[in-house]
């Protein structure tokens, strides 16, 4: 009884800790207005680019985050704790993480196109934990579609670095591995 107890206080303080994050990052959107415009670029872009590379980086650490959590209510059978999870993680995603890929596509830096695309891959891999292998394979779909001439750059994953094409083949490996025993 006290472990069940500790366990979901545990999980009350974890989900909690993940809600307060939130607040922060509607902050720091609005401290930068509500989107990126590349009309308020200065003549270099330098300045612009370097504060896009800089919310990519907060994004893509928070989807690490997220995912981390989400791993492990997963893999302590925490169903209900995990979609709790998801409304919040949608609502981030739609709101904040969406917006970003948009303006990451329309620059031409070369740092700006490979966050874009490692925080893709860690949206993919939540999706997977998440149990949502539909939003997974779009999102694989889209890297393939808008990373196209980009297939050979080097990218950060948990744990190694390899290149685009790579992640891509893996993470559509793992998709066709899960849909065939979750069937």
């Amino acid at each position: 009884m006290k472990t069940r107890i500790s366990s979901r206080f545990k999980s009350a303080v974890l989900l909690a800790g993940v809600i307060a994050l939130f607040p922060f990052a509607d902050a720091h959107a609005d401290n930068q207005g509500d989107s990126f415009t590349p009309s308020l670029m200065s003549p270099s872009g330098q300045e612009d680019v370097s504060t896009l590379n800089l919310r990519l980086q907060t994004a893509k650490k928070d989807l690490e985050v997220f995912r981390t959590f989400a791993e492990h209510f997963s893999n302590g059978g925490e169903t209900k704790t995990v979609a709790q999870l998801q409304g919040p993680l949608d609502d981030y995603l739609k709101k904040h993480v969406d917006n970003l890929l948009a303006q990451a596509m329309e620059s031409s830096s070369l740092d700006t196109i490979r966050l874009a695309a490692e925080i893709m891959c860690v949206k993919t891999r939540l999706d997977m934990i998440l149990n949502r292998a539909e939003s997974a394979k779009a999102t694989v779909a889209d890297m393939k579609k808008r990373f196209a001439p980009y297939q050979k750059i080097t990218v950060q994953t948990p744990g190694k670095t390899t290149t685009l094409d790579e992640v891509i083949r893996q993470l559509e490996e793992e998709l066709t591995k899960t849909t065939f025993t979750k069937k």
